[in-house]
């Protein structure tokens, strides 16, 4: 029993390292061009989505890490084998919960499915309007700069607890104003040079970001990019087989790339609050993980920093995640998940979304930032939201 728990735990901490589901609700939304940038006007004024890179802006890595991209072969490379194990681990253990739930897990499908919610900002801000007053009340240190629409996120994290919202604007507000004093204002800086000619100006923004001129060379358009979906939502998409992290690690300290995410979620989110008042849709913030050409799994003290940051993140940043999205992966595993998906949980299914089909025009990441493959890409990330 003890080793089968170990084996438990074991395949689950590989599987969330591989699916580095943590980093994806971290990527920058940096804009590249000021056609495309984001609005940041006034309440009455339209915004169109912006396609957003990380990296547009910012010098290229060397060519020489196109290197450490695995080459595609007819053989299953072990990781491959070792994540459609994992992964089928993890749908076992949750169809084993779903089926001693019964009857139980069948209703919460339903309800998960008839509660799916509308994100229009209207409607969001009058589902939570008495807590966001009751948080108000529980917590008289919420700054004057935070309007109602600030505080719903804490409800929206929280629904139905607001003295757990409460405690988490307090856990937020000791937070900026100590330890992540730097990044928030490191970010907001940023972001006024970026705009202050009408677009935006990507270079001021990635010159901010803590350790960037590390993290840079082995973190570009190559391995990240940020696209919107048609609604105004930020899609981080990465390919992980394309991150050299031992090399990364080797140049960056875990708690540099911890601070360097948490930097990229501070961007994130001031642009997901302008475009939500632009465009009167509550966006959130989704993750797409490419598996295309995963040979190995990612170094340890990456996959470390990525937990640590996205942990920091669902506390300091709450009420924009949104579902976490698995591209491209093994065909074992696709099959596993067109059987088992619908044995989970309601909850997990709105959660975690995986492609049924493998996304192939993808030859380039970078090639989703542009047309058609932009159109087509947004398209299918759309129809496997809607699943």
């Amino acid at each position: 029993m003890a080793s089968w728990r170990r084996l438990q735990t074991c395949s689950r901490r590989r599987l969330a390292g591989l699916l580095l589901a943590s980093a994806a609700g971290l990527g920058l939304s940096w804009v590249g061009r000021p056609s495309q940038s984001f609005c940041a006007a006034g309440p009455g004024q339209q915004c169109r989505p912006a396609d957003v890179s990380p990296w547009q802006s910012a010098s290229a890595a060397p060519d020489s890490h196109d290197a450490h991209a695995p080459a595609g072969g007819v053989l299953m490379p072990r990781a491959t084998v070792l994540a459609a194990g994992g992964i089928l681990m993890a749908l076992t253990l949750a169809a084993s919960k779903a089926r001693r739930q019964g009857r139980g897990s069948q209703a919460l499908l339903g309800r998960a499915a008839a509660e799916k919610e509308d994100m229009d900002l209207e409607k969001i801000s009058k589902k939570y309007a008495d807590e966001v007053k009751q948080i108000r009340r529980l917590c008289t240190a919420v700054p004057e700069d935070w309007d109602d629409v600030k505080v719903m996120r804490f409800a929206m994290q929280h629904p139905g607890d607001p003295k757990a919202a409460a405690d988490n604007v307090k856990e937020v507000l000791a937070w900026r104003a100590g330890e992540g004093l730097p990044v928030v204002t490191a970010a907001a800086a940023a972001i006024a040079k970026a705009t202050a000619k009408g677009g935006w100006d990507n270079n001021p923004v990635f010159e901010a970001a803590p350790h960037s001129s590390k993290v840079g060379k082995y973190i570009t358009p190559k391995q990240m990019v940020v696209v919107s979906t048609k609604g105004g939502d930020l899609v981080t998409c990465i390919r992980a087989a394309t991150i050299d992290s031992e090399s990364l690690m080797k140049e960056v300290k875990e708690q540099e790339m911890v601070e360097f995410f948490l930097y990229a979620r501070e961007v994130n989110t001031i642009i997901a609050e302008k475009r939500t008042r632009a465009t009167g849709r509550v966006v959130k913030l989704i993750s797409a993980n490419d598996l295309t050409g995963v040979s190995k799994f990612p170094d340890s003290a990456f996959s470390a920093a990525l937990t640590g940051s996205a942990k920091k993140a669902v506390t300091l940043y709450p009420g924009y995640s949104g579902p976490t999205v698995l591209l491209n992966l093994p065909w074992i595993a696709r099959l596993l998940v067109s059987f088992l998906t619908p044995l989970f949980p309601g909850a997990v299914r709105e959660k975690l979304k995986f492609a049924r089909n493998p996304i192939s025009y993808m030859d380039d990441l970078e090639d989703i930032c542009k047309e058609p493959t932009k159109a087509r890409f947004v398209a299918d990330m759309q129809e496997i939201l809607n699943t």
